[in-house]
């Protein structure tokens, strides 16, 4: 498995109308594919925040995974 950190950010604009990104929550998530890791860390942001649909609270997931892989990743 692999260790990916997950941000769920939303996009706020201030009073002069320039956006900014706001966290709204971070995990770290071990699983065998990005794709894996994207559906728990939503699973695990609906349960925090008891809803549905985690787009309630943020626009975008950022997933970020290992800068180097083990040899047996490399393909």
């Amino acid at each position: 498995m692999i260790s990916f950190d997950v941000r769920f950010i939303k996009i706020v604009s201030d009073d002069t109308g320039h956006e900014h990104r706001a966290c709204q929550a971070t995990f770290k998530v071990n699983a065998t594919s990005l794709c894996a890791a994207a559906q728990q860390a939503e699973s695990d942001f609906c349960k925090q925040k008891s809803v549905r649909d985690w787009t309630v609270f943020a626009d975008v997931i950022e997933l970020r995974t290992p800068t180097a892989l083990p040899p047996a990743w490399a393909g």
